[in-house]
């Protein structure tokens, strides 16, 4: 058993370290390109957070970790996964970095004896769970960690590793927490807003069902311009026109690899030869490779058109010559013929799959056309590079400075801080978004104070107020039904006349209104204002008219609660780890970060 544990060593390490690395993945571009450039920027920093330097070597080191630790986990790494590791070594990197500056400004320390004590009493979850620490009972052999921690070096100095990072973010973490100053009235306050609750029914005098309403062009102006200043005025923002190629398997690649499946079809059509052999052993399919290629019995629809097109076109036996898809290129044989029925044929097929790749060559070639659309941009202006390259620009909208997530683009931190700080006609590096697109810009705006567009919020001032035509017309309705109809038969004969009845279920704050689907925070002080058996009285809000049934009611005992300690502590870890969520989360937005990845072609 000992040999196992010490045989699994690196992988229970690695998946440690996963549980406590802050950071997510987004997407990378990387070719022989980089390569180059890479050595050019050699003596150079990738980047920079708050000051400290982010190497090329650095970053490489954390790319092969991710990678590493990948691997151990037995996932397979294509190229959306590349991109994703190379994105999630730099957020982890950033990440580190915050951690270290954060550990040091604060003057956190740990001693020895603290991290030996942590390594035998403070062990992470995920070795708790290791299948080689656990005894003939299924559960976490204290004497088996020992024992590895006494006959591995390795591992007790990689333990040693960890403790040293993770107890500094400990202690940072819990004097964050403690510094949030959660008290018994914060205590209180979220115990009622979790237990005050109400369950019943509700009458919704839904607008939706009201007859149609107009509302004029004057209107929907006069709205704006009255509102202009308190809704439409943002800032600071920008806004780009730009490029986006993607990079994608050119018709030269697809003939290159055509080279190759050609010679595995005529390989295939050989007497004699073992289809399912020839696709495991070829096949880059992993769903069907390892089961001689076989895709099963499928009918018309489940295929990709020049797939099917082929596949319900053969004999049973019969291989076809390759076929191209997006997906590369296909040697496909026909396995059985379940039912010719016209309406649904269903047929037994296997395939041999060659996918198709951008090659160097390619990237290159896209790589180029971007540097070409850069260098007009400069001299002539977007339109114009546009029209020559016979290209289309994308017009961005208005791109908050406050939110790093680029519309159609997503994060890409490099293009995010250009918009900030670029002036007004300058034209950006090139950067590889989320896609793996090449992107180039132009920066159209970069102002301070702006207003949203008149043309661009029509549509929904138009939409707003005719809701408020709507709920002010259904309103009347409501009334004269409330006087029509007695008030003990409101609720069967809502439901006769069509109008919208609601199942309440520990209905509380921040609650979503079933069917309305929205929060109504008037809604919901209406609601928890009645007690069990009452009905309320007709209401309106701002979404719409309404008739609350409470039939149950579950209201909060704070004199039990302030005795329930357990209770308390569990509020109190949950309030803590929002607390400590909302000042990472502030550090990281705060932080000076400089990106120069794409400058080394990443």
């Amino acid at each position: 058993m000992l040999d196992n544990l010490r045989k699994n060593q690196k992988l229970i390490v690695y998946i440690v370290a996963v549980a406590f690395i802050l950071g997510g993945g987004t997407g990378a571009y990387f070719g022989i390109r980089g390569l180059i450039e890479g050595t050019l920027f050699s003596g150079q920093y990738l980047g920079k957070v708050n000051g400290t330097k982010i190497t090329p070597q650095m970053y490489q080191q954390k790319v092969q970790e991710i990678y590493t630790r990948y691997q151990q986990q037995q996932r397979d790494i294509d190229e959306n996964m590349r991109r994703n590791i190379e994105y999630s070594a730099w957020d982890e990197l950033v990440n580190e970095i915050l951690w270290k500056q954060q550990v040091k400004k604060h003057r956190i320390k740990v001693s020895e004896s603290e991290i030996k004590t942590a390594i035998l009493n403070d062990i992470p979850q995920e070795l708790l769970q290791d299948p080689y620490l656990q005894g003939e009972d299924g559960r976490f052999d204290r004497k088996k960690y020992v024992e590895l921690l006494n006959n591995s070096a390795e591992f007790r100095a990689q333990m040693y590793q960890y403790m040293n990072s993770y107890l500094p973010r400990k202690k940072l973490q819990d004097k964050i927490k403690q510094e949030a100053n959660i008290t018994l009235d914060s205590l209180k306050a979220e115990y009622i807003k979790e237990n005050d609750k109400v369950s019943g029914k509700a009458i919704w005098f839904d607008f939706n069902q009201a007859d149609s309403v107009y509302v004029s062009d004057n209107e929907i102006k006069q709205y704006y311009d009255k509102n202009k200043e308190t809704e439409y005025k943002k800032g600071p923002a920008s806004r780009i026109k730009y490029f986006a190629f993607e990079i994608k398997a050119s018709e030269a690649d697809y003939a290159d690899v055509k080279t190759e499946i050609d010679l595995i079809y005529n390989e295939a059509i050989r007497p004699g030869q073992n289809f399912a052999e020839l696709a495991e052993r070829y096949s880059e399919d992993p769903g069907s490779a390892n089961n001689g290629g076989s895709l099963g019995v499928f009918g018309k629809g489940r295929m990709v058109p020049e797939f099917e097109k082929i596949a319900f076109a053969l004999k049973v036996g019969e291989i076809a010559k390759p076929v191209r898809t997006d997906f590369g290129w296909h040697i496909i044989r026909c396995d059985s013929i379940l039912t010719v029925n016209p309406e649904d044929p269903q047929i037994g097929a296997s395939h041999i799959l060659l996918t198709v790749k951008a090659s160097n060559r390619t990237r290159n070639e896209t790589y180029d056309l971007a540097e070409k659309a850069q260098e007009l941009m400069k001299k002539k202006g977007v339109d114009a590079a546009a029209k020559e390259l016979k290209l289309e620009p994308v017009e961005s909208q208005w791109q908050p400075h406050d939110n790093d997530q680029i519309a159609g683009i997503g994060r890409l931190s490099g293009l995010f801080e250009f918009m900030k700080n670029g002036k007004k006609g300058s034209v950006s590096d090139i950067f590889t978004d989320q896609q793996g697109r090449l992107i180039v810009a132009l920066l159209t705006d970069n102002k301070q104070v702006y207003y949203e567009d008149f043309e661009s919020v029509k549509l929904r001032i138009k939409f707003e107020l005719e809701k408020q035509k709507k709920i002010a017309n259904v309103k009347v309705k409501a009334e004269e039904f409330t006087k029509r109809i007695p008030k003990e038969n409101w609720l069967r004969q809502a439901e006769a006349e069509g109008w919208k009845v609601i199942d309440l279920r520990g209905h509380r704050q921040d609650s979503y209104l079933p069917t309305v689907n929205a929060k109504d925070p008037d809604f919901t002080k209406a609601a928890l204002a009645l007690k069990a058996g009452e009905t309320s009285n007709l209401f309106t809000t701002k979404e719409g008219s309404f008739i609350v049934f409470a039939e149950e009611r579950e209201t909060p005992d704070l004199e039990a609660f302030v005795k329930d300690t357990a209770k308390q502590d569990e509020i109190r870890k949950r309030l803590e780890e929002a607390a400590f969520n909302r000042w990472f989360q502030q550090l990281r937005k705060d932080a000076r970060i400089i990106d120069n990845r794409h400058k080394f072609g990443y």
